[in-house]
């Protein structure tokens, strides 16, 4: 299967015509057993059954998706990614079961809200006791995930409600996008950091720190990655990597380790005292936190998380922003 893989084009028409669900059943098994019969066993097919499923895989893809060796199987990267996409795609499907379900017995759909770390700690966080109250009776879940898995889950109907930063117009075609809490990138430190006392600081000062800050390709990161460039620094990684607000506190508690985070997040440590702001001079500013959501969506229970939402948003936002001026 050496070669020039085929185009995206050509790789989507074979798999819409070739590809079963047994298929994505099977992939989604694979990645988590270790061997081929277990997986087998898993999708409720024969061991040379599945060997022939999966043959015919990566004949159509062209490509490798596992590696055979003497403990059984090993998915390559390429495995892996359809791996992740066949579960992204049989929890779809499951979703819709439920929904079917729920409409034959007369009962309203569960409702999935798929929202990135920001938008839990800054949106639902504060207002969950409204979300219950005006939700009551209702099956709700919110999925926490990152950006790019929570954007999957929608487009796939996995979630009515996406809770993420703004997107980019070119890769939200048929979206509605509506702003609920602006935001900016802060840099926190324990009370007892040496620059604590100071009014405001430029980021350059602070380019002998260690820093724990945000990884990946996400927007948070990009900023900051922005940020030091313009100052005229490379950041140096703390040992530890961590955006969690829990550990916030400990992980800067060594008086030298400094957090970039958004201040959606810190926002609580902050009001509490646990943590402090070091004041920069330039705001490093981030795409605001909203509410993306089909355009053709009409359930009652996603306009009644909205409307709770932008209630208390802009107090919210405005709560936020002031913390930041003061």
């Amino acid at each position: 299967m050496a070669g020039t893989l085929p185009s995206a084009p050509v790789l989507m028409e074979r798999m819409v015509a070739r590809l079963r669900l047994r298929h994505l059943r099977l992939l989604a098994a694979l990645e988590r057993c270790a061997t081929l019969g277990e997986a087998a066993r898993e999708v409720g097919v024969t061991q040379p059954a599945a060997s022939q499923m999966l043959r015919e895989l990566e004949s159509t893809l062209e490509v490798q998706l596992f590696e055979r060796h003497s403990r059984g199987l090993r998915a390559t990267d390429a495995g892996h990614l359809l791996a992740q996409q066949s579960r992204q795609v049989l929890g779809s499907m499951r979703y819709g079961a439920d929904a079917l379900a729920a409409l034959a017995s007369q009962q309203q759909r569960p409702l999935q809200i798929a929202a990135i770390p920001s938008a839990v700690v800054g949106l639902v966080r504060p207002r969950l006791a409204q979300l219950r109250s005006r939700l009551r009776g209702l099956k709700v879940l919110v999925d926490e995930d990152l950006p790019e898995s929570v954007m999957v889950k929608l487009m796939g109907g996995q979630a009515q409600l996406a809770l993420v930063r703004r997107p980019d117009r070119s890769t939200s075609p048929g979206l509605v996008f509506e702003e609920l809490l602006a935001d900016d990138l802060v840099v926190v430190a324990t009370p007892r950091h040496p620059m604590a006392r100071r009014k405001s600081v430029d980021l350059a000062d602070l380019a002998t720190a260690e820093w724990s800050m945000p990884q990946g390709q996400i927007s948070t990161a990009a900023a900051f990655a922005r940020a030091c460039e313009t100052a005229g620094f490379t950041p140096r990684r703390a040992d530890v990597q961590c955006m969690s607000p829990d550990l916030l506190p400990s992980l800067t508690s060594d008086g030298r380790t400094l957090a970039a985070m958004p201040r959606s997040v810190a926002g609580a440590l902050l009001e509490r005292g646990e943590v402090v702001e070091l004041r920069l001079r330039e705001r490093i500013e981030l795409p605001p936190i909203g509410a993306l959501f089909h355009a053709h969506e009409s359930a009652v229970d996603v306009a009644t998380v909205l409307a709770v939402l932008r209630d208390e948003g802009t107090d919210s936002r405005e709560r936020l922003l002031q913390h930041g001026r003061d």
